[in-house]
């Protein structure tokens, strides 16, 4: 097992780096229409949604928060969780609410005199087992990569089942992954139920950073969505200037997505 993680690591950090995947987009130009983006993970504080009016693609328009909408979460145990409007179209839970895996979470959004909905099913995620770390000087690497620090990590591929992941790193509490080209996806076809013992990310860090690493399990449209997202150019986040054609799991004509997760998290100082 460890030759056959070994001769996948390289595969799997060059699709984490950036989803590859080959999608066409028509840049249709559209009329502004909701713009969801809506996140829950069985983690309490990484639950929010967030709703713009989406603006033109290639165009200097920031996109118009909304912030009277009516937005409920509910779920096939009969759990109905209400988000309320914090700050600038972003709502909250107001509980301490965290999801459940295994279980179907429907969204239900009220604006603009209109009714949105959609649902998204919570897998579950493996544990990430480490986050380490090396100091590459940048001279003669195998890999060629630039001078810093590049992290590794490691976990059990969940066997017999089509597995769909994200991997979001915090670094200094901000989320690197801030342009649409630096999302970074994967599936288990080529490793299923493989332990992941040297899964390197060629991604450079700096000494002092504090990161936190986490695993987030997605559904196969959460996946096709991200891996869309990842082909637009330096957009920034997928509320902003993005063609109305993405996919999108959201009823009645909005764009963006919902998605469910499980997260496994590991925290490291690069020192």
């Amino acid at each position: 097992m460890k030759n056959f993680s070994t001769l996948l690591f390289l595969f799997l950090a060059l699709v984490f780096i950036s989803c590859e995947t080959e999608v066409d987009l028509d840049l249709e130009q559209s009329k502004p229409v909701l713009a969801v983006e809506a996140i829950v993970t069985d983690q309490i504080n990484m639950n929010y949604v967030q709703l713009n009016m989406s603006a033109p693609y290639a165009k200097n328009v920031e996109p118009a928060a909304v912030t009277s909408a009516q937005v409920t979460l509910t779920d096939n145990a009969g759990t109905s969780t209400s988000f309320l409007h914090d700050a600038y179209g972003t709502y909250k839970p107001t509980t301490d609410f965290k999801g459940v895996a295994g279980r179907t979470y429907t969204l239900i959004i009220q604006a603009n005199s209109q009714t949105y909905t959609s649902t998204s099913v919570l897998n579950q995620a493996p544990t990430l087992d480490k986050v380490t770390y090396e100091y590459v000087d940048g001279k003669n690497d195998d890999y060629g990569r630039e001078e810093g620090y590049y992290i590794t990590t490691a976990f059990q591929d969940i066997v017999g089942v089509r597995n769909y992941y994200k991997l979001n790193i915090w670094v200094n509490g901000q989320l690197k992954q801030q342009k649409s080209e630096d999302i970074m996806v994967t599936e288990d076809k080529l490793y299923d139920g493989a332990y992941l013992n040297d899964l390197k990310i060629f991604t450079p860090f700096k000494k002092n950073n504090q990161l936190e690493v986490s695993l987030l399990s997605l559904t196969k449209e959460a996946f096709d969505f991200y891996s869309a997202l990842s082909s637009l150019s330096s957009q920034g986040g997928f509320l902003g200037r993005n063609p109305a054609n993405l996919p999108t799991n959201i009823s009645n004509g909005a764009v963006g997505f919902f998605s469910a997760s499980a997260v496994s998290t590991k925290s490291v100082i690069i020192e």
